[in-house]
């Protein structure tokens, strides 16, 4: 082989060992910037890292086989077919994932960028993504604690797939701040946790929905006597009104919202962005844009069952 096809040979497999210790390091400096959570517990100090039988066992039995409520839906029953767990099946998952954490974190304080060991980062990644499906189960869990707390709280404001999202995500940080060695169920912490989680969100939307009242006095419709040619214009137009502001209260409290904001009505005096709405309602704009369509087509089925006798019966009485 000569000189130059040495050459021609060596240089892909330098570049790919570069590419590959790019990515490496990409890897390192991600881990460096990342903060690894976790609940210390003076035991750590002195396990060794094996998983737990209890543990093995939990994550490799597959298909859940707990029954899930007969009426619930569908989509929903298979969030409550994972087993519950007993308080030794708590603390066991618990403590796993956090000495996990507790283990990675102590491996990437020791990391250095010019110097990477890739055992190392590969133990790191090994024990977070480990870490990550001990939380999803316990998560799995307790689902239908989830569901059973916030059935309770559910109003003709405040849906049950609103609450159930809201309880969720809960119980998704309750995870990471529960404290197995305190001796406490996690399920009596966790209740506490979403149910007062769900009391704020009714309550603050019974404060809105009382400030949205207030708003539908001011609806768009509202104009000086004088703008009126005659009595009997007048008295359509107070007809259509009255309508009107019949239908907007047969729409819960964010689609009234949407509406008003959509169609400066009321007090909204300027037409606002599914984003302006978006960010005030704390969710995506893609949803706003779906409450828009939901409410709209409302009001369009409930224009259909009023009749043209009804709008203007005001004008010919």
């Amino acid at each position: 082989m000569t000189v130059a096809t040495r050459v021609q040979t060596d240089s892909p497999r330098r570049s790919t060992a570069e590419r590959r210790s790019e990515t490496l390091r990409s890897r390192v400096l991600m881990l460096l910037r990342t903060e690894i959570d976790f609940i210390p517990n003076a035991g750590f100090q002195g396990e060794n890292y094996g998983p737990c039988e209890i543990v093995k066992r939990l994550l490799a039995d597959g298909e859940a086989s707990g029954q899930a409520p007969a009426d619930l839906p569908a989509h929903l029953r298979r969030f409550c077919e994972a087993d519950l767990l007993s308080h030794e099946e708590e603390v066991a998952l618990f403590r796993e994932m956090n000495y996990l954490k507790f283990r990675a974190n102590a491996l990437r304080s020791r990391l250095n960028p010019d110097q990477i060991d890739p055992a190392a980062v590969e133990a790191i990644d090994r024990m977070l993504q480990r870490a990550q499906v001990i939380r999803d189960h316990i998560i799995k869990a307790n689902m239908r604690l989830v569901m059973s707390i916030v059935k309770k709280f559910v109003t003709p404001q405040q849906s049950f797939d609103d609450m159930l999202s809201d309880g969720t995500f809960t119980l998704m940080q309750t995870v990471e701040k529960f404290d197995f060695d305190r001796g406490f169920r996690f399920s009596t912490y966790a209740y506490r946790s979403i149910a007062r989680t769900a009391y704020r969100a009714v309550t603050s939307a019974q404060k809105e929905e009382a400030r949205f009242t207030r708003d539908a006095d001011e609806w768009a419709f509202e104009q000086e006597e004088s703008q009126f040619a005659s009595t009997s214009a007048e008295a359509v137009w107070m007809n259509v009104r009255e309508l009107t502001g019949k239908m907007l209260d047969k729409l819960d409290r964010r689609e009234r919202l949407i509406i008003r904001s959509r169609y400066a009505l009321g007090s909204h005096r300027k037409v606002r962005t599914f984003q302006d709405l978006a960010n005030r309602l704390g969710v995506s704009k893609e949803r706003v844009r779906q409450l828009e369509q939901r409410a709209v087509g409302k009001l369009q089925a409930m224009a259909a069952e009023f009749e043209l006798d009804e709008v203007f019966g005001a004008a010919m009485a």
